[in-house]
């Protein structure tokens, strides 16, 4: 089932996130009922970080009131100088209310980098008791291709969407997968600039307009809205293991699984692959000047 392949984000569980959020961080009731909700339309996997404020807590009370609601959980450690890997670790583990996660991942390749070495030890000792899987949430790539045979690292995370499509890692992703990892994309939506009026556009993003149109154009002819596309695009690719989407309330959520088509047309499909977006930092958020 397609629904497999979605694993929830939980970032704005904790904190105010995204470009086009204009309501904030959603109450722990809301929350809660999120989650329930995304148990039963078939979501099995959440996405949270020790940086994502309290998203840790919120979800360990939420797996503490409903343990028959057995998520696999991905978490992100704090690894920077202050911060003990398994210290780190160990807290997560302690705000989730659980005994193990499925995945942990290094916020960044720069993270990675700087101490892969200093925690190899530690990450040896706790795979496959406190972890699962290990992995690194990467931003272009350069870092997809110096993790290509880095037989340490079991899962990617990296953005995929309209824009960042298969122009821009298709090809890499493949690669990916023929070497036995685990290929896991965020930024569907990328941070909800799909669905944002061009006349409110940050005027630093609007490079991007005219891909914005033909995005439109395209959803117009073939008769599917940009939610629409923006999740079954990612959803349809067979070089994808899991795709990564946050909501802000339950409404959202309803709308993305009921927005959920996987046999979108091959025309469309192509028309998509073949967007080319030349100066792809306009692509990364962590560098938006807004």
């Amino acid at each position: 089932m397609t629904e497999k392949k979605l694993i929830l984000g939980t970032v704005q569980f904790g904190i105010p996130y995204g470009v086009n959020n204009l309501v904030g961080q959603p109450s722990k009731q809301e929350i809660f009922t999120i989650l329930k909700k995304a148990y039963e339309h078939g979501i099995r996997t959440l996405d949270t970080a020790a940086a994502y404020g309290n998203s840790e807590k919120l979800i360990g009370d939420f797996l503490q009131s409903n343990p028959e609601m057995g998520f696999k959980i991905i978490t992100k450690i704090k690894t920077d100088d202050s911060v003990d890997f398994e210290k780190s670790l160990t807290a997560s583990l302690t705000n989730l209310k659980i005994d193990s996660v499925n995945t942990i991942l290094f916020h960044s390749f720069t993270d990675f980098k700087k101490n892969i070495n200093k925690h190899r030890n530690s990450i040896n000792k706790h795979k496959g008791n406190l972890f699962e899987k290990i992995g690194v949430s990467i931003y272009d790539n350069n870092e997809i291709i110096e993790l290509l045979d880095n037989d340490l690292i079991d899962v990617i995370q990296a953005p995929f969407n309209l824009l960042d499509n298969k122009t821009q890692r298709g090809h890499l992703f493949k690669e990916l997968q023929s070497k036995g990892k685990i290929v896991h994309t965020r930024s569907s939506f990328l941070q909800g600039l799909f669905f944002m009026n061009k006349e409110v556009i940050p005027k630093g993003l609007s490079p991007l307009i005219p891909f914005l149109d033909e995005i439109k154009k395209l959803c117009n002819q073939y008769d599917i809205s940009v939610q629409e596309l923006s999740l079954n695009y990612v959803l349809n690719k067979k070089y994808i293991d899991g795709v990564l989407f946050g909501v802000d309330n339950v409404s959202q959520l309803n709308q993305n699984m009921a927005n959920i088509n996987p046999q979108l047309p091959e025309d469309l499909i192509n028309a998509i692959d073949e967007i080319n977006v030349i100066d792809n930092f306009l692509l990364n958020p962590s560098k938006w000047k807004i």
